[in-house]
């Protein structure tokens, strides 16, 4: 089961407080943690758009 909407709330409260308080913009540091993730994931990506590609391909056939 994923967090409720509170604690969802709670977290995002805490971190965006701890972040002020070092002076770094939670948006910021929300989009690095985004990057990241897209970084740690680029196979993922590559994968998906062969396979796209692919199927791009099996269909110009006909």
């Amino acid at each position: 089961m994923g967090a409720t909407n509170r604690e969802l709330k709670q977290s995002k409260d805490l971190v965006q407080t701890l972040l002020t308080i070092q002076d770094l913009s939670y948006n910021d540091w929300l989009h690095e943690k985004h990057q990241e993730y897209i970084q740690d994931n680029q196979d993922v990506v590559m994968k998906s758009l062969l396979h796209y590609k692919g199927l791009n391909e099996e269909k110009e056939k006909f």
